[in-house]
């Protein structure tokens, strides 16, 4: 009631009966009266929170937006909001406090915005209020949002969909649930778990939901089918990263992009007999063709019923590259479900807005927690432009967005668009990391069963990296930001033993023959103080006080729409806790890589977002490697430009602000061009490469970020080719001009960046 106008309330004065007029002017006043009293006042600052929605979440950035309004006529305020109100105990890895600071005018009002990472908030449901550095009292938070409460058995939690407010959210539940199959194609033990790198904890044993494992009869074959992108030549090995018996493990079959057998192998190596994580490593034979496809044939029987694969490798001796899809005769998750659990549903959780789209977040990382958005082509006509803007770099970034009776991209989305897969009257975009899709059905009632799988094919895709992200069990093995982590224990070792032969023996040798024995009481202090500040001097001359850090990060850069999209793995060491903690932009996703399940150990954390995003407590801790998970979205104007001479010769001007390594660029005709070591600003011709001039079509971006983040340098690196569309180049920087280092000043420093660039009309002369 408190959202009508003064407009509809004319409209029920003239059109409802003279006896309900009174009822309908109260009501109306009631609902005005409670829209007023939601704002908590302090002093003559009036505090309102605004729910975006209520749920579970299990990735990304949760928005907790506030409405501040300053009530004075003539003082400028100073406001601080900070949550929680009051802090539980140790839960491990948490956050403790996030806070920001804005400057109010008087009359004016304010939208604050307090981000939560993906980590449990360790406190009440209270928000803090300070104004000009006083406490002035709390107010609820609003809604139910639960972000980052683990659901462990489904690995990175269930998927999390939201639906606009004009559509039935409860209509597309029931869709999600009436497709559910008997084997989820991206759950625990699904095919999916062997993809992409090694991720279950070194140590473990038993069945384990982050690999892939059969039903689990006794009886009968199992096979598992997996797929390399791009196709991989020159491979010597397949290392099998699995749990049980080797000799369950019979055949292995590898196939070309044709499908064509290449090759049969046959597993002798039967040794291990642990049901523990190991390594199975088949030599293969040298062919001429590429490797697209591996299949495992295996009988589980042999094995006691029991298999599981973690990830499948295949490698030269030097570089490796894993499965990016696959398949399976079976899956555990089947079994999971005959038992007492079996009715428990795994798909996706919706979620519906509790905003009208006209009041959406404009920015990005408001939509980060959610697998798939689903909006109705009303709800996206009343998005401001800014809106918009940030829905589709949610989408660039790796999101998924489906827009229910859209005919047609907006304009300004179209860019960047590398895919257009039309099914019938629907359209399936590729953009950036992400997807698009227009689906003709004007509301959720009118999807058909397979409009619905493509909803449900979507939403997987964009969790599966939030399930496969190492911890810190296993961070610092894939992607190591130093070479050595161990603490100098022999050195140490020697000091202590040094220290326990004078403090006592000597000691008490030389106070003997002085005949002071008294003066123990003072020597064994004085023995111990040295003791420490030499282990302390010590500790430092083996390492010294100089942080480490090392980025790895890959750009999408679309030089018409000026929009740089980056996926990053950023890593630190730090042999004193540094001071200042970490620093962001609020462009920038932040996820550190910990563990999340455990309520004990791990460390609180705090967030500053008065300036930045300010990571200021507990996010790096001395002699530990800290990793983080980094994506960003942001207008940027550096590009390259391209220019062809009456000669035929082709010259490009690095306008990227740093130095190229190595460039490699396809023009609207299809020729290959390549070139290096191009300092920024330089002006360079480019030689063709005759020999991958009639390279086949590109592969997709969202390979990569569906993918392991760390290797995509290496796998664009490796086969440049199959990522160039015309009119886009690849190029190589050793720097990472687009993601910030969030320790400032880093000291030693190992960064590359790869940047997948779309030139524009402008950038080709």
């Amino acid at each position: 009631m408190c959202s009508m106008t003064a407009g509809s309330a004319r409209q029920l004065r003239i059109t409802a009966p003279r006896a309900n007029r009174a009822v309908l002017w109260v009501s109306l006043l009631l609902g005005l009266a409670a829209a007023v009293s939601a704002a908590e006042r302090f002093d003559d600052i009036a505090v309102a929170p605004q729910v975006f929605f209520q749920g579970q979440t299990y990735h990304g950035y949760v928005e907790m937006r506030f409405s501040v309004e300053n009530q004075s006529p003539d003082r400028t305020r100073k406001v601080t909001l900070a949550t929680p109100h009051q802090v539980h105990g140790n839960w491990g890895n948490n956050l403790r406090r996030v806070g920001r600071t804005v400057t109010v005018s008087p009359g004016a009002t304010v939208s604050v915005t307090l981000w939560q990472p993906p980590l449990l908030l360790n406190g009440d449901n209270q928000v803090e209020v300070f104004v000009d550095g006083r406490y002035r009292g709390a107010i609820p938070r609003g809604g139910n949002n639960q972000h980052m409460q683990r659901n462990a058995s489904i690995p990175g939690g269930p998927r999390a969909v939201l639906v606009s407010r004009s559509l039935n959210s409860d209509d597309l539940d029931k869709a999600f649930r009436g497709g559910v199959v008997a084997s989820p194609p991206a759950g625990p033990y699904s095919a999916e778990q062997a993809t992409g790198a090694p991720n279950v904890p070194r140590g473990s044993s038993g069945m384990q939901p982050f690999a892939w494992a059969p039903e689990g009869s006794r009886s009968g074959p199992e096979w598992l089918e997996v797929d390399f992108k791009p196709l991989r030549t020159g491979a010597k090995f397949l290392r099998i990263h699995k749990l049980g018996y080797d000799q369950a493990f019979k055949t292995v079959v590898l196939k070309g992009a044709d499908g064509v057998d290449l090759a049969t192998v046959v597993v002798t190596n039967s040794a291990n007999r642990t049901f523990s994580v190991s390594l199975l490593q088949i030599p293969l034979p040298a062919l001429t063709n590429a490797i697209q496809t591996v299949r495992l044939n295996m009988d589980a029987s042999s094995a006691g019923g029991r298999v599981s694969v973690d990830a499948v490798e295949l490698s030269d001796g030097s570089t490796s590259t894993y499965a990016t899809d696959a398949r399976a005769s079976s899956t555990w998750a089947t079994r999971m479900r005959s038992g007492p659990s079996a009715s428990a549903y795994q798909g996706p959780t919706v979620l519906r807005s509790e905003l009208e789209a006209g009041n959406w977040s404009e920015s990005w990382l408001a939509f980060t927690p959610f697998d798939l958005i689903v909006i109705s082509r009303t709800d996206f006509a009343a998005m401001s432009p800014t809106t918009q803007s940030a829905l589709w770099s949610y989408v660039e970034v790796g999101g998924a967005v489906a827009v229910l009776g859209l005919a047609e991209l907006p304009k300004e989305w179209r860019s960047s668009v590398s895919g257009n897969h039309p099914l019938g009257d629907d359209h399936h975009f590729l953009a950036g990391f992400g997807q698009c899709l227009l689906l003709n059905a004007v509301n959720v009632s009118a999807l058909s069963r397979a409009q619905v799988e493509l909803l449900r094919t979507a939403t997987s895709k964009t969790g599966q990296p939030w399930s496969a992200m190492p911890t810190e069990g296993n961070a610092n093995n894939e992607f190591p930001v130093i070479d050595n982590v161990q603490i100098p224990v022999r050195g140490i070792v020697f000091i202590m033993l040094a220290f326990i032969l004078i403090v006592g023996p000597l000691n008490i040798f030389l106070c003997a023959r002085a005949n002071r024995r008294t003066a123990m009481l003072w020597t064994i202090p004085v023995i111990s103080l040295v003791t420490c500040a030499i282990v302390f001097g010590y500790s430092l001359l083996s390492e010294g006080i100089t942080p480490s850090s090392r980025t790895e990060a890959i750009t999408v850069l679309d030089q018409a729409a000026h929009r740089a999209t980056t996926l990053a793995r950023q890593a630190f060491y730090t042999p004193l806790t540094p001071g200042d903690g970490l620093r962001y932009s609020h462009e920038t996703e932040v996820t550190p890589l910990v563990e999340l399940s455990g309520y004990k150990g791990g460390s609180a954390r705090e967030l500053e977002l008065s300036q930045a995003q300010h990571l200021t407590r507990g996010w790096v801790t001395a002699r530990v490697p800290a990793h983080f998970a980094l994506r960003k979205s942001e207008t940027r104007r550096e590009r390259i430009t391209m220019q062809k001479l009456p000669d035929g010769r082709v010259t490009v001007v690095n306008g990227l602000g740093a130095d190229i390594q190595k460039l490699w660029m396809r023009d609207e005709q299809g020729q290959i061009f390549t070139g290096g070591a191009l300092r920024a600003g330089q002006n360079v011709p480019l030689l063709l490469d005759s020999t991958s001039a009639q390279a086949t079509s590109a592969i997709m971006p969202s390979s990569l970020y569906q993918g392991s983040w760390p290797a995509a340098h290496d796998t664009l690196v490796g086969t440049p080719i199959n990522y160039l569309r015309r009119g886009t180049y690849l190029a190589v920087l050793a720097e990472t001009p687009f993601i910030e280092n969030g320790l400032g000043n880093p000291g030693k420093t190992r960064a590359r960046q790869t940047i997948i660039g779309l030139l524009g009309p402008e950038d080709v002369k």
